[in-house]
């Protein structure tokens, strides 16, 4: 009888153990999936029609699936206010400009005061500033012929509008240039901005795409769309300055009735983090983002082509990455 209780014991004690192993399991994950310190993780987008939402829906799924038990959200936004967003955590991860990081941390244009809680992550690839109207308004071929017109400028809390007024300042035009001519300024989603564009509630359009903006396009098949040029002395004044603002060229074909390439100023988008993020965190974060690019590239295309570990750190200072960013960049050689 004592023989029967002790193996029973035994017997029980090992079921016992089986499925607290099985419950620790269940509780952490499965597989080798890292785990995050918190359960919530939320990503600064943009606006809702613009090139960095559909970036930050493939993110979510990326980490969704990367880590065990993490739950992902997006929140609209733009590039500074991305920015101020990191910096008071409301936001752990977001998309902004380079110039606007730069900025950021400078205290300089669109901050009130130096950013101290954002660290870069890595840079993704160009933004093609847009200055676009519909080739019904005949009146508007130049940037000077903007003055009088209502403008959409896109997200206030964007780096576009920064980086407008500072391309402007190289035609003498600011706020005030605008007002006094009879102009107006507007703000809002990509989406809603091309929706009055193509009502004639607003004259003109700016955002930036990679090289098309989504929101562009859908308008385009009952308002052709024409795309103002930038004078090449004028790009060539703005990138002495050093301020992130580089010269490209929108493609011919980019839009419907678009048969020539258009000289613009770009900007490169890239990840920031917030500074206090887990070294472990940031660095798995960084590498689940590098290693999950064919998924970038089936969802979007266009834009993933220029993801690559090896212009990840374009525009971007290595002293400002995050320590995490900085191990992974290390470990794959990109980082010496």
């Amino acid at each position: 009888m004592k023989r029967t209780m002790v193996v029973l014991l035994v017997v029980l004690s090992s079921l016992s153990l089986l499925a607290a192993c099985s419950g620790s399991d269940a509780t952490s994950g499965s597989g080798d999936k890292p785990s995050a310190p918190e359960k919530f993780l939320k990503i600064g987008s943009g606006p809702m029609g613009s090139g960095w939402y559909p970036i930050t829906t493939v993110m979510l799924d990326v980490y969704m699936d990367g880590f065990s038990s993490l739950n992902v959200s997006q929140v609209e936004g733009g590039s500074t206010a991305n920015l101020k967003s990191l910096e008071s955590g409301d936001i752990q991860l977001g998309l902004n400009y380079t110039s606007d990081f730069t900025s950021a941390l400078d205290g300089g244009e669109g901050f009130d005061e130096p950013l101290s809680e954002v660290s870069a992550i890595g840079a993704l690839y160009p933004v093609y500033q847009t200055i676009a109207t519909t080739k019904d308004h005949e009146d508007i071929n130049s940037v000077e012929d903007i003055v009088d017109k209502h403008i959409f400028l896109g997200p206030k809390g964007g780096g576009g509008p920064v980086a407008f007024w500072n391309m402007m300042a190289e035609y003498g035009i600011d706020e005030s240039t605008i007002e006094e001519a009879g102009g107006e300024i507007s703000y809002g989603n990509y989406s809603d901005g091309a929706s009055m564009l193509k009502d004639n509630n607003v004259d003109v359009f700016v955002g930036g795409g990679a090289p098309f903006i989504p929101a562009l396009q859908e308008i385009e098949i009952t308002k052709p769309i024409k795309v103002i040029p930038i004078e090449e002395d004028k790009l060539e004044s703005i990138e002495e300055k050093g301020i992130g603002i580089a010269s490209g060229e929108i493609p011919a074909d980019t839009y419907k009735d678009l048969d020539k390439a258009i000289p613009t100023y770009t900007m490169v988008t890239m990840v920031t983090a917030r500074s206090d993020l887990e070294e472990e965190y940031a660095y798995n974060m960084t590498k689940l983002f590098w290693e999950n690019i064919p998924e970038f590239e089936s969802q979007i295309p266009e834009r993933a082509k220029n993801f690559t570990v090896e212009t990840a750190l374009d525009g971007i200072d290595p002293e400002t990455l995050h320590p995490g960013a900085k191990k992974y960049y290390e470990e794959v050689g990109a980082l010496e």
